[in-house]
């Protein structure tokens, strides 16, 4: 129960950047410019450097982590992002992740890989009638990525927001249930990052498709469900300032551009 729930609330794919700058001299929208954070007493810190509304840096560290420092580069193909390099301190490209979609600019596949253990990972995303969108993967090499994983994802949404994610795998399966505020995204004007979403959606819901964690419930097959209840101070422009929870396991700092 412990690994699931180090699973639910470990920040995954998060992105790091640094500074922002405007081609003209209109008024800039809203940028996240740094996020700190604590989650299960492990702490991060991730700066977001950007090119007008264009993702082109995500710098991290993240606490008792191998890898755990180092930075992420970005690249658009116009208003969607196609590639995100991460790179160590020794300004080493470790892993490379690549963004398909299709015609309706929907994410339809993402494969990451690294080439130092000539592993690759492929995600395919499945757009279902009624709405919900199915993840599963295949593992391979840097190449070829055909062995089917044993785990599927499942989503569903309401108002373009994720309110529910089921988790099926051969030794577990789980649902998470979000809620959230009616409150501005902290990354909500960034260009191309709603198109990735299911592929770097938090488990924790830190960040919605459009708005903010207040509650998640975690029903773990045979076991009764789990609540979390998270709490946010805004600032003027109705943005998270902060985001934590009332045990302090979960405590997240934002600060903007503006």
């Amino acid at each position: 129960m412990k690994k699931v729930f180090q699973y639910l609330f470990l920040v995954v794919i998060v992105f790091s950047f640094v500074s922002c700058s405007s081609d003209s001299d209109t008024v800039t929208p809203v940028l996240l410019r740094k996020l700190t954070s604590v989650n299960m007493g492990q702490n991060a810190a991730y700066t977001f450097s950007y090119k007008g509304t264009k993702l082109t840096k995500v710098a991290f560290e993240i606490e008792a982590v191998a890898d755990g420092s180092g930075y992420d580069l970005y690249t658009y193909n116009g208003s969607l992002i196609v590639e995100v390099r991460r790179f160590n301190t020794a300004n080493q490209n470790t892993a490379t992740t690549t963004f398909t979609y299709n015609s309706n600019n929907q994410l339809t596949q993402a494969v990451k890989v690294q080439p130092a253990n000539n592993y690759g990972f492929k995600s395919i995303f499945t757009y279902n009638i009624d709405g919900s969108v199915t993840v599963t993967g295949f593992s391979g090499t840097t190449t070829t990525q055909t062995t089917p994983s044993t785990i599927v994802e499942k989503f569903y949404f309401h108002n373009g927001e994720v309110t529910q994610k089921d988790f099926v795998s051969n030794t577990t399966n789980f649902s998470v249930a979000y809620t959230y505020d009616n409150a501005n995204h902290p990354m909500q004007n960034v260009t191309g990052l709603n198109a990735i979403k299911l592929y770097s959606f938090i488990a924790d819901g830190l960040f919605g498709m459009q708005h903010n964690l207040t509650k998640q419930i975690t029903t773990v097959s045979g076991e009764s469900p789990t609540e979390i209840a998270m709490e946010a101070d805004y600032n003027t422009s109705n943005y998270p300032v902060a985001l934590y929870s009332a045990d302090g396991l979960y405590q997240h700092q934002f600060t903007y551009f503006k």
